[in-house]
């Protein structure tokens, strides 16, 4: 990749020089431009103008009535949305914090629990792909089996939710404001990682999410597999059900890049940031899907100089977001950190357990500050920017490295709630490969049973690192891995392990005391199966084992972990209140080996080292409160 020989802002150099074989062609002017408007042409605009006014005033009073989420029961979501989170026409930042939090509650104490009849009178029951998981279109497993892979909820309530920063304007594509974004140019979890945080961060300020285009992926392409065709160029739609995720939740709203250029890029409405003239798509291109790294460079250089490019550096700096676009939240959220440093001198907010429902935000801040000294406030400057845009450029240290849970603050609790659900029960791999792990984990339960006669049917399960890991401390042979684990491990039980080792014959030391399994064991399971979701797969088949044993540092292995979490919490295992993992196990390092048994805040010496079970704990509540919205809409349309 060349993340980092890119000079400090792109829109120098190689992106002016692709852009402008004529100086004329791309700044200011379209290809083919007219000469300007006429007298008659200014009458019938206004004219028009004020036509659309009239529709658009009628529609925020009385809901759209060919929409089944907008008719004359039901106003627009985002006005429901602004009377639950503000504080009304006498709320100021001086009023305290537990008495705007009393209104706020107060308003909704007639509605809790009166959400379902305006669902069901929608249509929006329960959606099959929400619901569970059915492998009837993916060669099985049956749908009993298939549902053991199932950590998701389908919460109805939740689908119709919008952030309080959503503009209303933002429901059609004139009014649409964007965030666009650079995928991460590391190993496929590192990918995964900046593209939960850049959905989530779209979705909490209520923007439209551009895609970015098909391209190379690193360490994707490079497996071959006889039974298809390998690809080399993708997209996340590849691998998450994007559409879905649009289809089923109004917060999320999604557009390919090329449909941006060709709506926004090439009708003039893009502006550079520091000529302050239109600027067109390079060479007036709007398809860049299968790009090489050239030219994915003027891409990205183009959409940084139109683009109010966010320079938050996870490791500094913690994007927070207020309860409304009122400037009182936003003035309450600035001086948040002033005030947990001034409460740690009375009060104890290091405890690592806290309510997560507690209306005081200044326990979860604590929770996951991470040393960090200043929140990036999302505040109304940069509410008002049509497009905000995050690059990965290794070289300045702005990478999404981080968690997106750890990346983004809410001033109220039920949004970070809501956020964390949201991400744990759409944001997941694609039923084609969580039906493939289904497939595996059912076939080794029927391998154990028939090595035990029926008696049982567990197995355990490791995520091994070896290739090009960069962290010595974790390349250790296998007798340091196998004394590591022993002592959790029964000899002769079955360990299905996933790994990047080529060469198996590392673990034939292991093989003498365990039944061990692979990947490679299951070619008749992944008949058909995209080679490319082969690491997917492993990483959902090693979420299931009894005991989990992973490798520290590991994003892969974090990613295993999370899922364990969302597991606990419906399966309801032991700890699962505290968000605690008693089964997950680290192989190394040592004194790492049991981390996951307790629980811990953030800590901001690695985001990336593990996951930690604020991802997880206690994420379903707020549910009733924050449904009551939708009833509130209900009254409020009404009147």
């Amino acid at each position: 990749m060349l993340y980092s020989t890119l000079p400090k802002k792109l829109m120098s150099s190689i992106p002016k020089q692709k852009r402008h074989q004529n100086n004329n062609t791309n700044v200011g002017q379209k290809m083919g431009a007219g000469t300007g408007l006429n007298d008659w042409f200014i009458a019938i605009f206004a004219i028009s103008f004020l036509f659309s006014l009239s529709l658009n005033c009628i529609h925020m009073f009385y809901g759209d009535q060919d929409d089944k989420y907008s008719n004359d029961d039901n106003a627009p979501m985002h006005r429901a949305m602004k009377d639950f989170t503000d504080g009304g026409p006498t709320s100021t930042s001086r009023i305290p914090l537990k008495e705007r939090r009393k209104q706020q509650n107060d308003k909704m104490k007639p509605f809790i629990g009166m959400h379902n009849q305006r669902i069901k009178k929608n249509g929006n029951t329960n959606n099959a792909n929400a619901a569970g998981l059915n492998c009837k279109d993916y060669g099985g497993p049956s749908f009993d089996a298939a549902q053991e892979m199932v950590y998701w909820h389908d919460i109805p309530s939740d689908s119709l939710y919008v952030s309080p920063l959503f503009d209303k304007r933002s429901d059609t594509a004139s009014g649409r404001e964007y965030l666009t974004f650079e995928p991460d140019g590391g190993g496929w979890n590192n990918i995964r990682m900046a593209m939960e945080s850049t959905i989530a961060l779209s979705v909490a300020m209520g923007r439209t999410l551009v895609m970015p285009p098909q391209k190379r992926m690193y360490l994707l392409g490079n497996v071959k597999n006889a039974h298809e065709e390998q690809r080399h160029h993708f997209t996340f739609v590849d691998f998450f059900p994007i559409s879905e995720m649009a289809e089923e939740n109004q917060a999320f709203n999604v557009i390919s890049m090329k449909e941006y250029l060709e709506e926004e890029g090439m009708q003039g409405k893009l502006v550079n940031q520091e000529t302050g003239k239109v600027e067109f798509p390079p060479g007036n291109r709007t398809d860049w899907d299968g790009i090489n790294n050239r030219d994915y460079d003027i891409l990205r250089g183009y959409l940084r100089n139109v683009s109010n490019t966010l320079r938050w550096n996870p490791g500094r700096c913690l994007p927070a977001f207020p309860s409304s676009g009122n400037h009182q939240d936003v003035e309450f959220l600035q001086g948040l950190v002033q005030k947990l440093q001034q409460k740690k001198t009375t009060d104890d907010v290091n405890n690592n357990l806290f309510e997560v429902d507690n209306p005081d935000p200044i326990f979860r801040l604590g929770d996951i500050l991470a040393g960090r000294k200043n929140l990036c406030v999302y505040d109304e400057k940069i509410q008002n920017e049509k497009v905000v845009h995050f690059q990965c450029n290794h070289k300045e240290h702005l990478r999404l490295l981080v968690h997106f849970y750890a990346f983004l603050f809410f001033e109220d609790w039920r949004e970070e709630l809501w956020m964390k659900r949201f991400i744990r029960d759409h944001l997941r791999y694609r039923n084609e490969i969580q039906c493939a792990a289904a497939r595996i984990v059912d076939k080794i339960r029927q391998h154990v049973k028939k090595r035990t006669d029926g008696k049982l049917n567990e197995f355990d399960t490791f995520h091994v690192r070896r290739g090009d890991f960069q962290y010595r401390e974790t390349r250790v042979d296998i007798h340091t891995i196998i004394d590591n684990t022993k002592a959790e491990l029964t000899p002769g039980s079955t360990v299905f392990i996933a790994t990047d080792e080529k060469n198996k014959t590392f673990f034939d030391p292991m093989k003498e005391i365990y039944d061990l399994l692979f990947l490679d064991d299951f070619k008749n399971e992944l008949k058909e199966v995209n080679s490319n979701y082969y690491g997917m797969i492993d990483q959902l088949v090693s979420s299931r084992g009894r005991i989990f044993f992973g490798c520290w540092q590991s994003t892969f292995t974090g990613y295993i972990n999370r899922i364990r979490g969302y597991h606990s919490i419906k399966d309801k295992t032991l700890g699962h209140e505290n968000g605690e993992l008693p089964n997950t196990f680290y192989y190394v390092t040592r004194s790492n080996k049991s981390v996951m048994h307790k629980y811990s805040k953030v800590d901001g010496s690695g985001f990336y080292s593990r996951e930690y079970p604020t991802s997880w704990r206690g994420i379903d509540k707020g549910i009733t409160e924050l449904a009551a919205i939708t009833k509130r809409q209900n009254i409020t349309s009404k009147r």
